[in-house]
């Protein structure tokens, strides 16, 4: 944090500074003239990424709109917020598209939310509204959450490709499977594919709008259905922003029933995902067995929680569920039982050469693109960038994790089958084989719960306009809730950026040069979630 501070300090800029919530630094830039020259010295001199930008209706509380970029690093505990305020004289806002690429996707959201623009002459696409009238901008504090929509049907103009031989393949929204809904619009030539499109945002729910008018607890029930799957790491994320505004201390126990409920949910969906890749390379044999393990994890999750799914697990100030050193050792067993299956599944894959064949040098992405478009997870550590949130901004009970040392041995050889992932499927299917283990070895480093209680509560009200951020590391990666309080413990504004958000752009460089055929395994890969982008 010192190391930080006295950098900002040596730096030309006029800003107002205060420190606060631990790892974090606030400032606010004095002229907002200067704030892409600003974060591109912070990008370059301190290393940090832009992890997103939080627009904030203030007009109740100072007649001005706020923006807060939100970076962050790799290397160190640290979130820094660049803070600028809007009045109306000012209907634009300064785009940072040149010094982070990944801006331009946040940029657009604040358009159809906010209905303000980076600049006069900018025409900026449609994330999510696409479908809903005109100059309706729900994240306004005049807007009403109630209030019936009328669909416009606009026409979405997607890049022309043009050139002898182009064909134009128009995929979904609707799929022939049970899957969410997006649009994919391929230009191919022959089987190859030139150039692709992606539109989302039909599965949009207004969770950050809907959480305005419900109490903090019930948001805790709405931030599970963000996207099911991930409904530990959002839950807890959520959880963890609240009780960092009321300075609340959770009991050790309830952070170490958290640890244990996030890697079980890790698990399950790595299985899944594994499994899915396989489905999409045609070896059901393969892909079955993984899909019998996934299953194996969920009947064990509702056995320990009631819910395949992991729902109404935590609370604000702790956990609902309760565990026993008994159901430790009952969990232990479970997965030693499945992880022994699971490495002679391995063994069986790696030895098939048609199975090796499909997946290497397949969706390959370069590690400069990853960067510019603020990848995260999985994705983004198989081609050696380090974004784990449970090791760079360790939380709850992470940093109390001791995992037994790797010989030199294996960690010479973890070393050399690092080197040889080169951002394909294969290396994606390799990182989350990783996972699965480190996950793993995170749950049997755990065998004895201390007896200190599940919750605290939380007394009184919190301070009206005190924000705080929580985060956690999903099986898709970093995820993020930023949480101002209002008035009588109510919601003001909540920003949520879940990992798929910020990796659904690399799909589109992903695909590029592949076959058509090849689309879903790459699109699998990924793993994104639909529903958690569409937010």
């Amino acid at each position: 944090m010192e190391h930080y501070l006295s950098k900002l300090e040596q730096l030309k800029f006029k800003f107002t500074k205060h420190v606060k919530n631990n790892n974090e630094i606030h400032i606010e830039l004095d002229d907002t003239s200067q704030l892409i020259e600003f974060c591109n010295i912070l990008k370059l001199e301190m290393n940090l990424r832009l992890l997103t930008i939080i627009y904030c209706d203030e007009r109740k509380i100072n007649h001005e709109f706020s923006i807060r970029y939100l970076l962050g690093s790799d290397i160190d505990d640290i979130f820094l917020f660049v803070i600028s305020h809007m009045n109306k004289k000012h209907a634009y806002f300064p785009s940072l598209s040149d010094v982070f690429p990944s801006s331009i996707k946040y940029e657009r959201e604040i358009n159809d939310m906010f209905g303000i623009q980076t600049q006069e002459d900018t025409i900026l696409k449609p994330l999510i509204l696409h479908d809903f009238q005109k100059n309706v901008f729900p994240l306004r504090k005049d807007f009403d959450a109630k209030t019936e929509l009328n669909y416009s049907h606009r026409k979405f103009e997607f890049t022309p490709i043009t050139g002898d031989g182009i064909c134009e393949i128009p995929v979904g929204p609707i799929h022939a499977g049970i899957i969410e809904p997006g649009h994919f619009r391929f230009s191919v030539i022959g089987e190859t594919i030139v150039n692709m499109e992606t539109r989302l945002g039909y599965t949009h729910k207004g969770i950050e709008k809907i959480a305005e008018s419900m109490s903090i607890d019930d948001v805790v029930f709405l931030s599970e259905r963000i996207s099911g799957d991930e409904s530990i790491a959002n839950s807890m994320a959520f959880c963890q922003a609240i009780e960092k505004i009321g300075q609340l201390t959770i009991p050790q126990k309830a952070e170490q029933i958290r640890l244990l409920f996030a890697e079980l949910e890790r698990i399950y969906n790595h299985f899944g995902t594994l499994s899915g890749i396989i489905t999409d390379i045609g070896f059901p044999y393969g892909a079955s067995r993984l899909n019998i393990l996934k299953e194996q994890i969920m009947q064990l999750n509702e056995k320990l929680s009631g819910s395949r799914i992991l729902f109404g697990v935590n609370q604000i100030g702790g956990v609902k569920i309760n565990m026993t050193d008994e159901t430790l050792i009952y969990i232990h067993s479970v997965l030693d039982n499945a992880f022994q299956t699971f490495e002679k599944i391995l063994d069986l894959l790696k030895s098939n050469s048609s199975v090796m064949d499909r997946l290497r040098n397949t969706g390959m992405i370069e590690k400069q693109v990853a960067r510019d478009l603020g990848l995260v997870g999985i994705s983004s550590r198989c081609i050696g960038i380090e974004s784990d949130t449970r090791h760079t901004h360790p939380y709850g009970y992470y940093p109390s994790i001791r995992l037994k040392q790797k010989t030199p041995r294996e960690t010479m050889e973890h070393q050399v089958e690092l080197q040889k992932r080169i951002g394909d499927v294969l290396s994606r299917f390799m990182s989350r084989v990783d996972d699965l283990r480190q996950s793993k070895e995170i749950i049997d480093s755990i065998t004895t719960l201390k007896n200190d209680g599940l919750s605290v509560s939380l007394e009184g009200e919190l301070a009206p306009y005190s924000s705080g951020l929580g985060y956690a590391e999903s099986h898709r990666g970093e995820t993020l809730h930023w949480i101002m309080i209002g008035e009588h413990n109510s919601i003001f504004r909540y920003k949520i950026r879940t990992a798929s958000f910020s990796n659904w752009p690399i799909i589109e460089h992903a695909v590029l040069n592949n076959i058509v055929a090849d689309f879903s395994v790459i699109n699998k890969s990924f793993d994104f979630s639909y529903s958690g982008n569409d937010l």
